[in-house]
């Protein structure tokens, strides 16, 4: 059994981070985005083998589904960005 929805969060994050050439990459920032994302986010577990993954992973491609999902991570990329859990870098220093 696994949450379908994390790999496509990754995919959405990566795509929304590739527009974004000012956002932090770290892997600190990252772990934390998705992880605020995910708990928003309704699971979409699938332990039926690959029909019920094909099933699922289907579902998760759906242009609505997509657009929902990347307003979650967008709001959780502004609310990691406004209290980070890293140190600033030099960039952020000298602002």
């Amino acid at each position: 059994m696994k949450n379908m929805l994390e790999k496509v969060v990754g995919e959405i994050y990566d795509e929304l981070l590739a527009r974004d050439p000012g956002y932090c990459r770290c892997e600190q920032c990252r772990t934390d985005v998705l992880s605020k994302a995910l708990n928003q986010a309704r699971p979409k577990y699938s332990g039926g083998g690959p029909k019920g993954e094909a099933i699922a992973g289907f579902e998760l491609q759906q242009d609505a589904t997509r657009a929902a999902l990347a307003v979650v991570l967008l709001d959780a990329m502004r609310r990691v960005a406004g209290s980070p859990r890293h140190a600033p870098s030099k960039e952020e220093k000298s602002q």
